[in-house]
């Protein structure tokens, strides 16, 4: 009988200590994408301010934000924070990665988005939009090892784009289209008055994907 519950003890401490190991690394796993994600978002906002007549601009960028946002987020553990950036760049970066591999695979431009990829311009800025093609899968991991319990995020993501929409209109010009608040960045359009046509987009973008992230990620309250 004793023997028994030692035996009982010692595979409950076995457990415990594997929980605590698991935890552990996972919590070093998601430190480093933070960090990864906070520095390398820094990085691209100042060398982006160095270079001639950008003036703001590289403050509003939505993926500098999303991408420091992110590394914030994962850092402090917070699944909404992380959950509110994936819905605001997860289906522009599906469409980002296709029109790249497309044009890198067979020399054409598909959507003509990363068009300015394959043009001559600094390094730096080519290394550093290569966060597009590494920042969904390791953000969605994050969101996995943190597990999702809010369903409010998509509120914060509304919020943002909308803030963005208004400073990049305010603040930039037609020439620098950032954010593509002024014209579509792609090579195609739906018709409608262009600032209706970006709201909708962004609102359908966010709902679609904050439906996919509650529906994989969410964790239940026990």
């Amino acid at each position: 009988m004793i023997f028994g519950c030692s035996k009982c003890f010692q595979r409950s401490v076995k457990k415990h200590f594997d929980m605590n190991k698991k935890a552990i690394a996972n919590i070093r796993i998601l430190n480093l994408i933070g960090s990864l994600f906070f520095i390398w978002g820094i990085a691209a906002v100042i060398d982006n301010i160095f270079k001639i007549n950008t003036g703001i601009a590289p403050l509003l960028w939505m993926s500098y934000i999303s991408l420091i946002l992110l590394g914030i987020g994962i850092l402090r553990k917070n699944a909404s924070l992380v959950a509110s950036q994936i819905a605001i760049i997860f289906i522009p970066y599906i469409f980002w990665n296709l029109d790249f591999f497309h044009h890198l695979i067979t020399g054409n431009s598909l959507f003509g988005i990363t068009d300015y990829f394959f043009i001559e311009g600094p390094l730096s800025g080519k290394i550093i939009t290569l966060q597009h093609i590494f920042n969904l899968p390791l953000s969605l991991y994050s969101l996995h090892l943190i597990g999702l319990k809010s369903i409010r995020f998509p509120i914060v993501s509304i919020i943002q784009i909308s803030l963005v929409f208004i400073v990049s209109r305010l603040s930039t010009d037609y020439e620098k289209n950032v954010n593509c608040v002024y014209h579509n960045c792609a090579n195609f359009s739906f018709g409608l008055p262009y600032i209706a046509e970006w709201f909708i987009a962004q609102f359908i973008m966010i709902l679609i994907t904050s439906w996919f992230l509650i529906k994989i990620f969410r964790k239940k309250e026990k």
